[in-house]
Protein backbone atom coordinates (compact mmCIF):
# COMPACT_ATOMS: atom_id res chain seq x y z
CA UNK A 1 0.00 0.00 0.00
CA UNK A 2 3.19 2.25 0.45
CA UNK A 3 4.34 1.74 -2.53
CA UNK A 4 0.97 2.62 -4.54
CA UNK A 5 0.34 5.69 -2.05
CA UNK A 6 3.84 7.06 -3.25
CA UNK A 7 2.72 6.03 -6.68
CA UNK A 8 -0.13 8.25 -6.83
CA UNK A 9 1.60 11.32 -5.17
CA UNK A 10 4.12 11.27 -7.55
CA UNK A 11 1.60 11.23 -10.36
CA UNK A 12 0.23 14.31 -8.53
CA UNK A 13 3.57 16.07 -9.77
CA UNK A 14 4.47 14.91 -13.08
CA UNK A 15 4.45 17.20 -15.27
CA UNK A 16 3.26 20.11 -13.42
CA UNK A 17 6.84 20.66 -11.34
CA UNK A 18 10.52 21.22 -12.52
CA UNK A 19 11.26 18.54 -10.20
CA UNK A 20 9.65 16.64 -7.36
CA UNK A 21 10.35 13.20 -4.90
CA UNK A 22 8.29 11.75 -2.42
CA UNK A 23 9.62 9.57 0.21
CA UNK A 24 8.05 6.94 2.70
CA UNK A 25 9.63 5.93 5.41
CA UNK A 26 8.68 3.28 8.28
CA UNK A 27 10.55 2.69 11.04
CA UNK A 28 11.14 0.33 14.41
CA UNK A 29 13.14 -0.41 17.13
CA UNK A 30 13.54 -1.78 20.39
CA UNK A 31 15.82 -0.63 23.17
CA UNK A 32 17.37 -3.24 26.64
CA UNK A 33 19.09 -1.21 28.93
CA UNK A 34 20.21 -1.72 33.18
CA UNK A 35 22.31 0.27 34.79
CA UNK A 36 22.40 -0.04 39.40
CA UNK A 37 19.36 1.80 39.50
CA UNK A 38 17.03 1.17 36.63
CA UNK A 39 16.28 -1.23 33.96
CA UNK A 40 14.17 -0.98 31.26
CA UNK A 41 12.62 -1.81 27.88
CA UNK A 42 11.69 0.45 25.46
CA UNK A 43 10.16 0.67 21.91
CA UNK A 44 9.71 2.80 19.10
CA UNK A 45 8.47 3.79 15.50
CA UNK A 46 7.18 5.81 13.09
CA UNK A 47 5.50 6.41 9.59
CA UNK A 48 5.53 9.13 7.08
CA UNK A 49 5.45 10.50 4.11
CA UNK A 50 7.43 13.76 2.91
CA UNK A 51 6.83 15.53 -0.78
CA UNK A 52 9.62 17.84 -1.87
CA UNK A 53 9.44 20.34 -5.04
CA UNK A 54 11.96 22.34 -6.18
CA UNK A 55 11.07 25.31 -7.78
CA UNK A 56 12.74 28.61 -8.94
CA UNK A 57 15.43 27.88 -6.87
CA UNK A 58 13.66 26.86 -3.64
CA UNK A 59 12.83 23.50 -1.81
CA UNK A 60 9.43 23.58 -0.87
CA UNK A 61 8.44 20.27 1.61
CA UNK A 62 5.15 18.61 2.82
CA UNK A 63 5.35 16.08 5.82
CA UNK A 64 2.22 13.45 6.74
CA UNK A 65 2.50 11.42 9.76
CA UNK A 66 -1.15 9.96 8.97
CA UNK A 67 -1.28 8.49 5.49
CA UNK A 68 -4.97 9.99 4.86
CA UNK A 69 -4.07 9.62 1.14
CA UNK A 70 -6.47 12.02 0.28
CA UNK A 71 -5.73 14.61 2.56
CA UNK A 72 -1.59 13.93 1.04
CA UNK A 73 -2.72 14.39 -2.64
CA UNK A 74 -5.18 17.29 -1.99
CA UNK A 75 -2.24 19.11 -0.22
CA UNK A 76 0.07 18.45 -2.54
CA UNK A 77 -1.92 19.56 -5.22
CA UNK A 78 -2.39 23.16 -3.68
CA UNK A 79 1.59 23.20 -3.37
CA UNK A 80 1.44 22.58 -6.93
CA UNK A 81 -0.55 25.25 -7.73
CA UNK A 82 1.23 27.47 -5.59
CA UNK A 83 5.13 27.14 -6.72
CA UNK A 84 4.28 26.10 -10.64
CA UNK A 85 6.51 24.60 -12.89
CA UNK A 86 9.59 27.08 -12.95
CA UNK A 87 13.06 26.07 -13.46
CA UNK A 88 15.53 25.59 -10.81
CA UNK A 89 19.52 25.31 -10.53
CA UNK A 90 19.81 21.29 -9.52
CA UNK A 91 21.20 18.65 -11.11
CA UNK A 92 18.86 16.15 -12.52
CA UNK A 93 19.52 12.25 -13.80
CA UNK A 94 18.64 9.30 -15.53
CA UNK A 95 16.11 7.32 -13.69
CA UNK A 96 16.99 4.07 -11.68
CA UNK A 97 15.51 1.33 -9.73
CA UNK A 98 16.49 -0.44 -7.24
CA UNK A 99 14.49 -2.89 -4.66
CA UNK A 100 16.58 -4.34 -1.74
CA UNK A 101 16.94 -5.56 1.53
CA UNK A 102 19.94 -6.08 4.03
CA UNK A 103 19.42 -9.78 5.49
CA UNK A 104 20.76 -10.22 8.88
CA UNK A 105 22.26 -13.65 10.12
CA UNK A 106 20.42 -13.73 13.54
CA UNK A 107 17.34 -11.77 13.38
CA UNK A 108 16.90 -10.27 17.20
CA UNK A 109 13.16 -10.31 16.66
CA UNK A 110 13.07 -13.98 17.06
CA UNK A 111 14.33 -13.55 20.61
CA UNK A 112 12.07 -12.59 23.24
CA UNK A 113 12.45 -9.78 25.06
CA UNK A 114 13.10 -11.71 28.56
CA UNK A 115 15.97 -13.49 26.60
CA UNK A 116 17.48 -10.23 25.13
CA UNK A 117 16.87 -8.25 28.95
CA UNK A 118 18.63 -11.22 30.19
CA UNK A 119 21.60 -10.96 27.87
CA UNK A 120 21.82 -7.36 29.25
CA UNK A 121 21.71 -8.31 32.84
CA UNK A 122 24.11 -11.22 32.68
CA UNK A 123 26.82 -9.21 31.40
CA UNK A 124 25.76 -6.09 33.97
CA UNK A 125 26.24 -8.93 36.33
CA UNK A 126 29.94 -9.68 35.09
CA UNK A 127 30.95 -6.08 35.08
CA UNK A 128 29.67 -4.97 38.75
CA UNK A 129 30.65 -8.14 40.51
CA UNK A 130 34.17 -6.74 39.91
CA UNK A 131 36.09 -5.37 43.07
CA UNK A 132 36.73 -1.85 42.97
CA UNK A 133 33.68 -1.50 40.32
CA UNK A 134 30.91 0.95 41.92
CA UNK A 135 28.29 1.47 38.87
CA UNK A 136 27.55 -0.43 35.40
CA UNK A 137 25.46 0.30 32.04
CA UNK A 138 24.71 -2.16 29.57
CA UNK A 139 22.35 -0.86 26.79
CA UNK A 140 21.06 -3.39 23.45
CA UNK A 141 18.83 -1.95 20.97
CA UNK A 142 18.16 -3.14 17.23
CA UNK A 143 16.19 -1.26 14.91
CA UNK A 144 14.47 -1.67 10.73
CA UNK A 145 14.37 0.82 8.91
CA UNK A 146 12.32 0.95 5.34
CA UNK A 147 12.69 4.11 2.70
CA UNK A 148 10.96 3.86 -0.37
CA UNK A 149 11.65 6.86 -3.01
CA UNK A 150 10.24 7.90 -6.21
CA UNK A 151 10.49 11.03 -8.70
CA UNK A 152 9.49 13.06 -11.75
CA UNK A 153 12.56 11.76 -12.91
CA UNK A 154 11.16 8.12 -13.08
CA UNK A 155 13.13 6.82 -10.39
CA UNK A 156 11.70 3.49 -8.61
CA UNK A 157 13.77 3.13 -5.18
CA UNK A 158 13.43 0.89 -2.19
CA UNK A 159 15.45 -0.29 0.92
CA UNK A 160 15.26 -1.80 4.25
CA UNK A 161 18.37 -1.54 6.50
CA UNK A 162 18.75 -3.35 10.05
CA UNK A 163 20.55 -1.62 12.58
CA UNK A 164 22.30 -2.94 15.80
CA UNK A 165 23.97 -1.60 18.86
CA UNK A 166 25.36 -2.77 22.24
CA UNK A 167 26.86 -0.51 24.96
CA UNK A 168 28.12 -0.74 28.40
CA UNK A 169 30.34 1.31 30.55
CA UNK A 170 32.35 0.56 33.81
CA UNK A 171 32.72 2.24 36.95
CA UNK A 172 35.68 2.12 39.19
CA UNK A 173 36.38 3.90 42.68
CA UNK A 174 39.20 4.29 45.04
CA UNK A 175 39.24 6.67 47.47
CA UNK A 176 38.29 9.99 46.26
CA UNK A 177 38.85 9.11 42.68
CA UNK A 178 36.35 7.82 40.38
CA UNK A 179 37.42 6.76 36.52
CA UNK A 180 35.28 4.82 33.83
CA UNK A 181 35.97 3.24 30.55
CA UNK A 182 33.29 1.88 27.62
CA UNK A 183 33.17 -0.57 24.55
CA UNK A 184 30.76 0.12 21.97
CA UNK A 185 29.61 -0.92 18.82
CA UNK A 186 26.45 0.38 16.59
CA UNK A 187 26.90 -1.33 13.11
CA UNK A 188 24.04 -2.49 10.51
CA UNK A 189 23.35 -6.25 10.93
CA UNK A 190 21.61 -8.59 13.68
CA UNK A 191 22.26 -10.11 17.21
CA UNK A 192 25.28 -11.80 15.42
CA UNK A 193 27.09 -8.51 15.83
CA UNK A 194 27.13 -9.28 19.62
CA UNK A 195 28.88 -12.22 19.51
CA UNK A 196 30.96 -11.36 16.77
CA UNK A 197 32.25 -8.55 18.72
CA UNK A 198 33.89 -10.77 21.66
CA UNK A 199 32.00 -9.18 24.09
CA UNK A 200 32.92 -10.91 27.36
CA UNK A 201 36.41 -10.64 26.34
CA UNK A 202 35.99 -6.47 26.09
CA UNK A 203 33.98 -6.54 29.49
CA UNK A 204 37.55 -7.75 31.24
CA UNK A 205 39.50 -5.11 29.01
CA UNK A 206 37.26 -2.45 30.23
CA UNK A 207 36.86 -3.51 33.47
CA UNK A 208 40.42 -3.56 33.81
CA UNK A 209 41.11 -0.13 32.13
CA UNK A 210 38.67 1.40 34.50
CA UNK A 211 40.66 0.31 37.58
CA UNK A 212 43.93 0.82 35.87
CA UNK A 213 42.83 4.30 35.15
CA UNK A 214 42.71 5.18 39.10
CA UNK A 215 46.10 5.12 39.15
CA UNK A 216 47.05 7.13 36.09
CA UNK A 217 49.37 10.03 36.36
CA UNK A 218 48.61 13.51 34.61
CA UNK A 219 50.65 14.31 31.68
CA UNK A 220 52.33 18.32 31.16
CA UNK A 221 51.22 19.51 28.44
CA UNK A 222 53.08 20.45 25.41
CA UNK A 223 54.55 19.45 21.94
CA UNK A 224 55.38 15.37 21.41
CA UNK A 225 55.19 13.39 18.81
CA UNK A 226 52.23 11.31 19.16
CA UNK A 227 50.61 7.91 18.06
CA UNK A 228 46.52 8.23 18.24
CA UNK A 229 44.23 5.15 17.15
CA UNK A 230 41.60 3.97 14.71
CA UNK A 231 38.85 6.14 17.33
CA UNK A 232 40.36 9.21 17.31
CA UNK A 233 42.09 9.00 13.25
CA UNK A 234 37.96 8.76 12.97
CA UNK A 235 36.97 11.82 14.71
CA UNK A 236 39.46 13.79 12.40
CA UNK A 237 38.10 12.60 9.46
CA UNK A 238 35.08 13.19 10.14
CA UNK A 239 34.66 16.04 13.00
CA UNK A 240 37.92 17.87 12.19
CA UNK A 241 38.07 17.52 8.59
CA UNK A 242 34.88 16.16 7.09
CA UNK A 243 32.09 19.04 8.67
CA UNK A 244 34.27 21.82 6.00
CA UNK A 245 33.97 19.51 2.90
CA UNK A 246 30.20 19.61 3.02
CA UNK A 247 28.95 21.72 0.14
CA UNK A 248 26.42 24.01 1.55
CA UNK A 249 29.33 25.07 3.61
CA UNK A 250 31.15 25.98 1.14
CA UNK A 251 28.24 27.52 -1.14
CA UNK A 252 27.53 29.77 2.16
CA UNK A 253 30.92 30.67 2.66
CA UNK A 254 31.72 28.66 6.21
CA UNK A 255 34.46 26.58 5.51
CA UNK A 256 38.12 26.72 5.63
CA UNK A 257 38.54 24.46 2.64
CA UNK A 258 36.54 26.23 -0.02
CA UNK A 259 39.35 27.52 -2.26
CA UNK A 260 41.81 24.39 -1.71
CA UNK A 261 40.19 21.86 -4.27
CA UNK A 262 43.13 20.28 -6.41
CA UNK A 263 45.90 21.61 -3.99
CA UNK A 264 48.21 19.27 -1.96
CA UNK A 265 46.85 20.43 1.73
CA UNK A 266 47.83 17.74 3.98
CA UNK A 267 50.50 14.83 3.86
CA UNK A 268 50.96 12.71 1.37
CA UNK A 269 50.28 9.91 3.84
CA UNK A 270 46.49 11.13 4.30
CA UNK A 271 43.73 9.79 2.00
CA UNK A 272 40.01 10.75 3.25
CA UNK A 273 37.47 8.87 2.14
CA UNK A 274 33.20 9.48 2.67
CA UNK A 275 31.93 5.91 1.39
CA UNK A 276 27.93 5.41 1.77
CA UNK A 277 28.39 1.92 -0.31
CA UNK A 278 30.24 0.60 2.98
CA UNK A 279 28.20 -2.40 3.29
CA UNK A 280 27.75 -3.77 7.17
CA UNK A 281 28.62 -0.21 8.69
CA UNK A 282 26.29 1.94 10.15
CA UNK A 283 26.11 4.72 7.35
CA UNK A 284 25.64 2.49 4.41
CA UNK A 285 22.90 3.08 2.11
CA UNK A 286 21.76 2.27 -1.39
CA UNK A 287 20.36 5.61 -2.04
CA UNK A 288 20.87 9.06 -0.29
CA UNK A 289 17.13 11.04 0.58
CA UNK A 290 17.25 13.02 -2.69
CA UNK A 291 17.58 9.43 -4.60
CA UNK A 292 21.17 9.44 -5.52
CA UNK A 293 22.96 6.21 -5.48
CA UNK A 294 25.71 5.67 -2.72
CA UNK A 295 29.60 5.15 -3.78
CA UNK A 296 32.87 5.80 -1.94
CA UNK A 297 33.72 9.29 -2.74
CA UNK A 298 37.28 9.83 -2.37
CA UNK A 299 37.84 13.32 -0.77
CA UNK A 300 41.64 13.65 -0.30
CA UNK A 301 44.33 11.25 -2.24
CA UNK A 302 47.69 10.70 -0.89
CA UNK A 303 47.20 14.74 0.69
CA UNK A 304 45.80 16.40 -2.65
CA UNK A 305 41.92 17.84 -1.86
CA UNK A 306 39.58 16.49 -4.50
CA UNK A 307 36.20 17.05 -4.14
CA UNK A 308 33.96 18.06 -1.91
CA UNK A 309 30.24 16.12 -1.00
CA UNK A 310 27.48 17.73 -3.09
CA UNK A 311 23.45 17.28 -3.39
CA UNK A 312 21.57 18.42 -6.43
CA UNK A 313 21.89 21.98 -5.32
CA UNK A 314 25.35 22.17 -4.24
CA UNK A 315 26.23 20.06 -7.41
CA UNK A 316 24.76 22.36 -9.83
CA UNK A 317 26.25 25.37 -8.22
CA UNK A 318 30.04 23.58 -8.33
CA UNK A 319 29.79 21.93 -11.44
CA UNK A 320 30.23 18.84 -9.70
CA UNK A 321 27.92 15.45 -9.41
CA UNK A 322 25.76 15.12 -6.76
CA UNK A 323 28.44 12.39 -4.21
CA UNK A 324 25.10 10.75 -2.56
CA UNK A 325 25.34 12.71 0.87
CA UNK A 326 22.14 14.18 0.94
CA UNK A 327 20.29 12.94 4.24
CA UNK A 328 17.35 13.86 6.61
CA UNK A 329 16.54 12.71 9.88
CA UNK A 330 13.70 11.18 8.93
CA UNK A 331 10.46 11.95 6.97
CA UNK A 332 9.66 15.45 8.81
CA UNK A 333 12.60 17.21 8.33
CA UNK A 334 14.47 19.14 5.88
CA UNK A 335 17.48 17.59 3.72
CA UNK A 336 21.18 18.30 4.44
CA UNK A 337 24.16 17.30 2.79
CA UNK A 338 25.65 14.85 5.76
CA UNK A 339 28.77 12.57 6.00
CA UNK A 340 27.96 8.49 5.68
CA UNK A 341 31.43 6.43 6.65
CA UNK A 342 33.98 8.66 6.48
CA UNK A 343 37.48 7.40 7.27
CA UNK A 344 41.27 7.99 6.79
CA UNK A 345 42.36 5.01 4.41
CA UNK A 346 44.72 2.55 5.78
CA UNK A 347 48.71 2.79 4.81
CA UNK A 348 51.85 0.17 4.95
CA UNK A 349 53.61 0.48 8.70
CA UNK A 350 52.16 -2.26 11.10
CA UNK A 351 51.44 -0.89 14.31
CA UNK A 352 54.16 -2.64 16.59
CA UNK A 353 56.73 -1.80 14.23
CA UNK A 354 55.53 2.21 14.25
CA UNK A 355 55.41 2.05 17.68
CA UNK A 356 58.94 0.25 17.80
CA UNK A 357 60.41 2.48 15.99
CA UNK A 358 58.92 5.68 17.81
CA UNK A 359 61.45 6.24 20.46
CA UNK A 360 60.04 8.82 22.37
CA UNK A 361 56.26 10.56 22.42
CA UNK A 362 52.79 9.78 23.69
CA UNK A 363 50.48 7.03 22.44
CA UNK A 364 46.54 8.16 22.53
CA UNK A 365 43.22 6.05 22.94
CA UNK A 366 39.66 6.55 22.51
CA UNK A 367 38.14 9.61 21.28
CA UNK A 368 35.64 10.95 24.31
CA UNK A 369 34.33 14.05 22.40
CA UNK A 370 35.35 16.03 18.83
CA UNK A 371 34.47 19.31 17.98
CA UNK A 372 33.45 20.40 14.19
CA UNK A 373 34.72 24.07 12.96
CA UNK A 374 34.30 24.09 9.34
CA UNK A 375 34.90 27.84 8.90
CA UNK A 376 37.75 28.19 11.23
CA UNK A 377 39.94 24.67 10.51
CA UNK A 378 40.73 24.28 14.17
CA UNK A 379 41.08 21.34 16.29
CA UNK A 380 39.86 20.23 19.30
CA UNK A 381 39.72 16.43 20.60
CA UNK A 382 39.41 15.02 23.68
CA UNK A 383 40.57 11.28 24.70
CA UNK A 384 40.28 8.32 26.97
CA UNK A 385 44.01 7.91 28.04
CA UNK A 386 47.47 7.90 26.66
CA UNK A 387 50.64 6.13 27.39
CA UNK A 388 54.27 7.56 27.39
CA UNK A 389 56.44 5.84 25.06
CA UNK A 390 59.76 5.41 25.52
CA UNK A 391 62.20 3.15 23.70
CA UNK A 392 59.44 2.15 21.12
CA UNK A 393 57.55 0.93 24.65
CA UNK A 394 54.52 1.84 27.00
CA UNK A 395 55.66 2.48 30.04
CA UNK A 396 53.93 5.45 32.37
CA UNK A 397 49.47 5.85 31.70
CA UNK A 398 48.48 8.81 31.94
CA UNK A 399 44.79 10.43 32.14
CA UNK A 400 43.15 11.28 28.67
CA UNK A 401 44.64 14.34 27.22
CA UNK A 402 43.31 17.06 24.34
CA UNK A 403 44.60 17.28 21.52
CA UNK A 404 44.80 20.67 19.72
CA UNK A 405 45.62 22.71 16.66
CA UNK A 406 44.93 23.47 13.09
CA UNK A 407 43.57 20.74 11.41
CA UNK A 408 45.97 20.81 8.12
CA UNK A 409 49.01 21.35 10.05
CA UNK A 410 47.91 18.75 12.46
CA UNK A 411 47.14 16.51 9.03
CA UNK A 412 50.59 17.75 7.32
CA UNK A 413 52.94 16.45 10.33
CA UNK A 414 51.40 12.86 9.64
CA UNK A 415 54.60 10.80 9.02
CA UNK A 416 53.08 7.18 9.30
CA UNK A 417 49.77 5.15 9.29
CA UNK A 418 49.50 2.15 9.72
CA UNK A 419 47.39 -0.96 7.71
CA UNK A 420 45.36 -1.27 11.08
CA UNK A 421 41.62 -0.15 9.86
CA UNK A 422 38.42 0.04 11.97
CA UNK A 423 34.83 1.75 11.64
CA UNK A 424 33.01 2.91 14.73
CA UNK A 425 29.19 3.55 14.38
CA UNK A 426 27.60 6.71 15.92
CA UNK A 427 25.19 9.52 15.09
CA UNK A 428 26.17 13.11 13.87
CA UNK A 429 23.87 16.15 13.93
CA UNK A 430 24.12 19.27 11.75
CA UNK A 431 24.90 21.47 14.60
CA UNK A 432 22.78 19.99 17.44
CA UNK A 433 19.83 18.52 15.64
CA UNK A 434 19.06 16.52 13.02
CA UNK A 435 20.76 13.34 13.63
CA UNK A 436 21.60 10.74 11.18
CA UNK A 437 23.60 7.31 11.48
CA UNK A 438 27.60 7.28 10.31
CA UNK A 439 30.25 5.63 11.29
CA UNK A 440 33.91 6.85 10.92
CA UNK A 441 37.29 5.35 11.54
CA UNK A 442 40.69 5.03 10.08
CA UNK A 443 44.42 3.26 11.16
CA UNK A 444 46.40 4.46 13.62
CA UNK A 445 48.73 7.39 12.92
CA UNK A 446 51.87 9.08 14.40
CA UNK A 447 52.29 12.95 14.30
CA UNK A 448 54.77 14.68 14.77
CA UNK A 449 54.63 17.66 16.97
CA UNK A 450 51.47 17.90 17.99
CA UNK A 451 49.98 20.20 21.15
CA UNK A 452 48.56 17.87 23.52
CA UNK A 453 47.40 18.21 27.00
Amino acid sequence: MSRELVERVVKALEGKVYYGDVRFESARGMGYSKTKTKEAVSFASSVGLTVRISSANKWYYLAFDELDEGRILDETKRLVTKVGNKRSDIVLQEPWKIDREIKVMEDPNDLSDEEKIGVVRDIYGRIIGNDKIINAAVSLGHSKGETILMNTEGSNLRQVLPFYRFILNATAKEGKRIESDYFAVAKQGGHEILEKSDVHVKVGEVVKSAKDMLKAKMLKGGKHDIIVDDEISGVIAHESFGHGLEADQVTRGRSYLSSLVGKKVVSELVSVHDNSSYEGERGFFFFDDEGIKSKDNVLVKNGILKQFMNDRTTGFHLKSPPTGNARAQDFSRKVFIRMSNTYIEPGEWKRDELLAETKKGVYIEKALTGMEDPLGGNLQIMTGKAYEINNGELTTLYKGVGIAGKVLEFLSNVDAVTDDFELRGSGCGKGHEDYVPVSSGGPFMRIRGAVIG
